[in-house]
This record gives structure tokens, sequence and C-alpha cells, in this order.
């Protein structure tokens, strides 16, 4: 795995690992980044902290 694409978690619905390559929206809650993504396996826009 790159350092410059780290996992973020995986996609709640169809379980795909998600990378920071995947982002579409970074923003914090607090001092946690948070990220909404484009699944590469359902191509869905998730949480993959969820």
């Amino acid at each position: 795995m790159s350092s410059q694409n780290p996992r973020l978690g995986g996609c709640p619905r169809c379980g795909e690992e998600i990378q920071h390559r995947h982002v579409l929206i970074a923003y914090e809650t607090g001092d946690e980044p948070r990220y909404w993504a484009e699944c590469p396996g359902c191509g869905d826009v998730v949480d993959p902290a969820v």
C-alpha cells in the first residue's frame, strides 16, 4: 500500500476497500478528518468510517 493512498476503511454496502484516492469530499469534525468517497466496487458515495 502506498503512503500516498492510505486505506480509509471499507464500503459499508459492499465491503470493498476504500483508499484516499477515492475521496470526493474531506472535512473535519473536531480534530478528526472525515471523508465521503466513491466506492470502487459498487460506485456508491459512502462514508468509509461507518
